[in-house]
């Protein structure tokens, strides 16, 4: 039966994509005078911040740098990020249970902290790892292991749920089951061990797990 639920945040708990992916092409422009095409844009938000900027030779601590995150915060912050519809009830319903709630984000603490709706609800999970504190962040399974050697989890009894193909590899190389929230990223991934076509669908994992 599986017991310890750990999540991605981005298309998984968090409708993101399309504002973040709108107001940080919106921040690049005005920098940088580039357009960027919503296909390299996809193909690209699957990596870390740092890993993103790098593919698009922006250096890190560069005033280039500090200019797109001004902007960008500046955008997004007349754009308020919600959590999908249904992710507030199911967390709140397996929480009752008595269930693990984890979190595994490639975002930073501070991106993390520019989620109002997901802070307001954050009391839910149990260990929150954002990708500064791991040396490894996904696809590597470090941030996955840190929740599950901190609490003594069992990785039989242990779901990693996320949207992406490095979400996969991560819950596969820390041999955890791997769901795949489809509800945002439609048949991104072919492989996985549940598929989640709502999010109300993992209360139904519960029931299914308890008859088991």
């Amino acid at each position: 039966m599986i017991k310890n639920f750990i999540f991605d945040v981005d298309r998984t708990l968090i409708d993101s994509y399309k504002p973040e992916l709108e107001t940080l092409k919106e921040a690049l422009f005005i920098v940088t005078k580039k357009t960027y095409s919503d296909e390299i844009m996809s193909k690209l938000t699957i990596l870390t911040t740092d890993e993103f900027f790098k593919k698009l030779g922006i250096e890190k601590n560069s005033d280039t740098m500090n200019d797109i995150n001004h902007y960008w915060g500046v955008l997004l912050q007349k754009r308020r990020i919600h959590l999908f519809d249904g992710i507030k009830q199911m967390l709140v319903s397996l929480k009752k249970k008595g269930f693990f709630w984890g979190i595994a984000t490639s975002r930073t603490k501070e991106e993390l902290n520019e989620l109002d709706e997901l802070l307001e609800n954050i009391d839910l999970f149990d260990i929150v790892i954002t990708s500064d504190k791991v040396n490894h962040p996904k696809p590597n399974p470090e941030s996955i292991n840190i929740i599950i050697d901190k609490f003594s989890l069992k990785r039989e009894e242990t779901i990693y749920i996320g949207d992406s193909q490095s979400d996969a590899i991560a819950a596969k190389n820390a041999f955890v089951y791997f769901g795949f929230a489809n509800w945002e990223n439609k048949n991104a991934i072919s492989e996985y061990d549940y598929l989640f076509e709502q999010p109300e669908d993992i209360d139904k994992l519960y029931q299914a797990s308890k008859k088991l």
